[in-house]
């Protein structure tokens, strides 16, 4: 057979196969959440419950995450994220905190797009008696929208016998290529020092209460699963300069399950300015290892980390992952100094 003639055939078959695939993914889509390996640096994407639970009265939070790059369309993840602990209490012995959550997911020949915005609203509970227990109950409100751009597709009829031609019809009929739905969630965060040098935090979400409609055709039984969010953090001091936290994340949406286990190293470089290096290794069990490294300084946290498949996709992805980034910003507001007792004042 002439080389020529086999190389379209293959293309051809190629074109054909892609085309199936990608109007299944079309008619019966089912999307990816937002997706961090650094889930401590994205906490209002983990909990709705983690709004507030800082020191300070504002925080930013920027998470950037570039998926797969050796596949020829990686993913592209985009979070910012800001939250606010209210002055008033607007429920008698709790104090309120709110904040909002833009995400932004790019992946896919067809350019597959999740874009939303949600709204964190979290409620602190802190006890008189156990002062080192805290309780917070959060609950997520939002708006989310997915898009496809069905032009960035090829279709066996764009074959013309020879070669492909992006100028041929596609023969389909698209009435919709994006979908808006509302989003649900609810949270909870559980905080306790149980000694000096020992603190555990634990929490649980359930996302998509509500099962959204994810179909461009909305086909009933074509709706976003709810999912199951699990994170704990035990925190140990060795003193007031070191200390290690074994971390712990899972994610459960029906049959399909995701766990991340690992260990963290803080060390406070200069405790003046609040300069902190920490490094880390985790893994998520069946598929990557993931390390870590960040510094903080003052108020403000960098950390990166980097993901090394071992999973048989490996094979297309050369061992490359995920490369993140993320930055946390935390402002508070001066507090003036009120002397307790009445200061004379010196004459000369």
């Amino acid at each position: 057979m002439n080389f020529k003639i086999k190389t379209y055939i293959i293309r051809y078959k190629t074109i054909c196969f892609m085309s199936l695939v990608c109007f299944g993914i079309f008619k019966n889509t089912n999307a990816q959440d937002i997706h961090f390996s650094n889930w401590n640096m994205s906490p209002l994407n983990l909990n709705p419950a983690n709004a507030g639970m800082f020191d300070g009265d504002g925080r930013l939070i920027l998470n950037y995450r570039n998926q797969w790059k050796r596949v020829q369309v990686p993913y592209n993840t985009f979070s910012f994220g800001a939250d606010f602990n209210l002055q008033k209490s607007y429920i008698e012995k709790t104090d309120e905190a709110i904040g909002i959550i833009f995400n932004h997911d790019a992946s896919g020949d067809g350019h597959y797009k999740i874009n939303e915005v949600k709204i964190p609203i979290n409620h602190k509970i802190t006890f008189k008696k156990d002062s080192g227990l805290v309780i917070s109950i959060g609950v997520l409100a939002g708006i989310s929208n997915i898009s496809l751009d069905v032009n960035k597709l090829s279709f066996d009829k764009q074959w013309d016998g020879d070669a492909y031609n992006a100028g041929l019809s596609n023969g389909e009929l698209f009435p919709k290529q994006s979908k808006t739905y509302a989003d649900f969630g609810l949270g909870t965060v559980i905080q306790k020092k149980l000694t000096q040098n020992f603190t555990a935090t634990i929490g649980y979400a359930i996302n998509h209460i509500n099962k959204p409609s994810i179909s461009f055709y909305n086909t009933s039984n074509i709706v976003l699963r709810t999912k199951h969010s699990e994170s704990l953090l035990l925190k140990y001091s060795f003193s007031n300069i070191s200390n290690i936290q074994f971390e712990y994340y899972a994610n459960q949406q029906q049959k399909f399950r995701e766990n991340l286990v690992g260990l963290s190293y803080y060390y406070t470089i200069e405790p003046k300015t609040n300069t902190v290096f920490n490094i880390g290794i985790l893994s998520r069990l069946g598929d990557a290892f993931i390390t870590t490294v960040g510094l903080q300084h003052n108020s403000i946290r960098l950390q990166a980390s980097y993901d090394y498949n071992y999973s048989q996709f490996k094979r297309a992805t050369n061992g490359r992952g995920g490369f993140e980034i993320s930055f946390i910003y935390i402002y508070a507001k001066p507090k003036l100094f009120v002397p307790k007792t009445r200061v004379c004042p010196i004459y000369m």
